[in-house]
């Protein structure tokens, strides 16, 4: 069973006001739910790194990012996907339980 909806009544400022006026009367609501569970994912991933003992800071991000961001620039896209399907294979099947998962390739 569906739980009851409720209702929230904010203020934004006017460049979310725009976003959210230009998602429509009935889209707006799908838009900031959708916002705030990927900002509670967010949350929780850093929650199970702290648990973990992995300090995330602002700086390690940007870092982490950077050289994402590198090696996706020099592998050809084929191969940056494929690599990144057996990462999320792996977090799938560690989340399951299961640790037979294909591991990713060295950078």
């Amino acid at each position: 069973m569906t739980e009851p909806q409720r209702r929230f009544t904010i203020s934004v400022p006017p460049d979310v006001s725009q976003i959210l006026e230009s998602q429509g009367n009935r889209m707006a609501s799908a838009y900031v739910t959708e916002s705030v569970r990927r900002r509670r994912r967010v949350e929780q991933h850093k929650e199970l790194l702290l648990a973990a003992g992995i300090h995330a800071t602002d700086q390690g991000v940007a870092e982490a990012r950077a050289r994402r961001l590198g090696v996706e620039a020099e592998w050809p896209s084929e191969r940056f996907e494929a690599e990144r399907a057996k990462i999320r294979a792996a977090m799938e099947a560690e989340m399951n339980g299961d640790d037979t998962a294909p591991r990713a390739d060295p950078a």
